[in-house]
């Protein structure tokens, strides 16, 4: 019965997105008709291939070795503007994810998205969604693993493997207030599908979908060599469910409501671009809706500063050093709590870019950072590094 509504209910996302995607080739393609319209995204074909390497050390209090998390991705993102205004994008990576006797080789889910700009520029319409390629049953030993590479202080480019069926839709307003101040408006949905989660079980789990709305400004001084942006965003969760014995599905989780701040703060020299950004993420109590109790959710406040210079030979360096404090989430176990997610940890590392062709831009960073996280109840000392290489290709 769960599996004929899935059905059902997918092919009428399908059946939307179809219908949404040939009114936009309608659109588009009268407006290109009447000459009366520009191409917003001429030169936007391009395709960046890279690889990663990113692992995180754990060491307990007493000097004994948790383990060693290693991470290699090898993402794929490929643009094509499908009409005039219209962008097309597909993104997928190949992963191999290790810890203790875990192992695991896979690709993660399929994202697609179609961008679309109404005459104006102002509004910005992105639809997108993911097909399911990516694993989604997983055995014990990989679900620990999980669990270590969902970890956000660790930053892992992929810390899951498949979710199902997901999906977003997003309206973005941007115009100006003055000559030098762009107001920015947004709204978006994001809908998350029923998966399979563990392996040999028939239990599926709905995570909740999210409303977001976003806002944001940004302004550019007289001199014009500072700018100053403020992007906030707030989201509500819908209710985590899980399936029961019968198949029907019962609410057992719900996040707190969430707001993201960012403010950057950049400055342009004569040969330096100097960046400063402070991003911090509050959220309310979770609600346990099976034992019917709220416990504390992660607060997390980051600040990253980099600066940038072009070297010899047409490369430009960008140095970065950040910092990461975390407060922990807390989780129910019998009459108390466990605690985890809150961490203390700092990075410095460098990118290099080589501009020399137009066509093509390789890049290459290296990332060291150490510190202390605790997991599930017991607290480490981490150090980590992110090896990576892209090669973006613009035709």
């Amino acid at each position: 019965m769960i599996n004929t509504s899935l059905k059902h209910h997918n092919l009428h996302i399908s059946a939307v997105i179809i219908v949404v995607i040939s009114l936009f080739f309608d659109t588009v393609s009268a407006q290109t008709e009447k000459g009366s319209d520009r191409s917003i995204f001429r030169g936007a074909y391009s395709a960046t291939l890279g690889g990663t390497q990113q692992q995180w050390v754990l060491t307990d209090k007493n000097g004994n070795e948790f383990g060693t998390v290693l991470q290699r991705s090898a993402p794929v993102t490929v643009s094509v503007p499908l009409a005039n205004r219209l962008l097309m994008t597909v993104a997928n990576s190949g992963v191999i994810s290790e810890y203790d006797t875990a192992s695991s080789t896979n690709i993660v889910d399929t994202r697609i998205t179609l961008s679309y700009v109404f005459p104006g520029e102002k509004l910005w319409l992105t639809g997108s969604g993911s097909l399911p390629t990516g694993k989604t049953k997983l055995n014990q030993a990989e679900l620990n693993m999980t669990n270590l590479l969902g970890q956000t202080a660790f930053a892992y480019k992929a810390p899951t493997f498949g979710q199902g069926y997901t999906g977003n839709i997003s309206m973005v307003y941007a115009g100006s207030l003055t000559r030098r101040m762009v107001l920015g408006l947004g709204l978006s949905y994001f809908y998350k599908g029923p998966f399979s989660p563990l392996e040999g079980s028939t239990v599926e789990y709905d995570a909740g979908d999210e409303i977001s709305l976003n806002t944001g400004f940004d302004y550019i001084t007289f001199s014009k060599t500072a700018r100053f942006s403020v992007d906030i965003t707030a989201t509500y969760f819908l209710k985590d469910q899980l399936s029961n014995t019968s198949g029907a599905f019962e609410a057992v989780f719900e996040a707190g409501p969430r707001v993201i701040a960012n403010v950057i703060y950049s400055l342009r020299t004569e040969s330096m671009n100097h960046t400063l950004l402070l991003r911090t993420r509050y959220r309310l109590q979770n609600n346990f809706i099976s034992s019917g109790k709220r416990y504390d959710a992660s607060s997390q406040v980051e600040g990253q500063y980099s600066l940038g210079t072009m070297l010899l030979n047409g490369v430009y360096a960008s140095f970065v050093g950040e910092g990461k404090y975390y407060t922990p989430d807390q989780t129910p176990s019998g009459l108390t709590y466990i605690e985890t997610g809150d961490a203390v940890i700092g990075s410095a590392g460098a990118d290099f870019t080589l501009t020399t062709w137009g066509w093509l831009m390789p890049t290459a960073g290296f990332r060291y950072a150490a510190g202390s996280a605790t997991i599930a109840g017991t607290e480490f000392d981490v150090n980590g590094i992110d090896a990576s290489l892209s090669l973006r290709f613009s035709f």
